[in-house]
């Protein structure tokens, strides 16, 4: 009999070990995940920034509005992604740590009627330290 109890203690033992290893496994798979998503390649970069390198300098108002409707899709296709959202404002472009910028759908739209057809503007990029466009100031000229 005593030898029964200890080997149900062992037995249950082993299988608390056992369920505490897969739950720590399960939890460095989630995290590890999070950091990758986080993390882009240098690719990944590259085709993102490619979307807006082409408004960068002087821009008529027509094209600026194309611009901010492309930033408009981008951003509501990274919903729910708040680090891969473009931010936009009028005047020069931040440091995006110290970006106050607006990304909201409908803060782009109001921002879009403010621009006006006849009128140049200078569209410049704040970059983070990877080099991903995170910040997109334009100033009429």
């Amino acid at each position: 009999m005593e030898n029964a109890s200890k080997a149900l203690i062992i037995a249950g033992a082993i299988l608390l070990s056992i369920a505490i290893i897969g739950i720590g496994m399960t939890v460095f798979n989630m995290a590890q995940g999070t950091i990758q998503s986080t993390n882009m390649s240098a690719d990944e970069i590259a085709a993102s920034n490619a979307k807006f390198s082409k408004y960068e300098g002087l821009q008529t108002g027509s094209t600026v509005r194309t611009m901010l409707d492309t930033i408009r899709t981008h951003n509501l296709s990274e919903a729910d992604d708040d680090s891969k959202k473009i931010c936009v404002h009028t005047g020069a472009a931040t440091d995006p740590a110290d970006a106050t910028s607006k990304t909201e759908a409908t803060e782009i739209a109001t921002q879009k009627g403010n621009v006006k057809a006849g009128v140049r503007y200078k569209v410049s990029f704040g970059y983070t330290s990877t080099g991903l466009i995170k910040d997109i100031g334009y100033e009429e000229q």
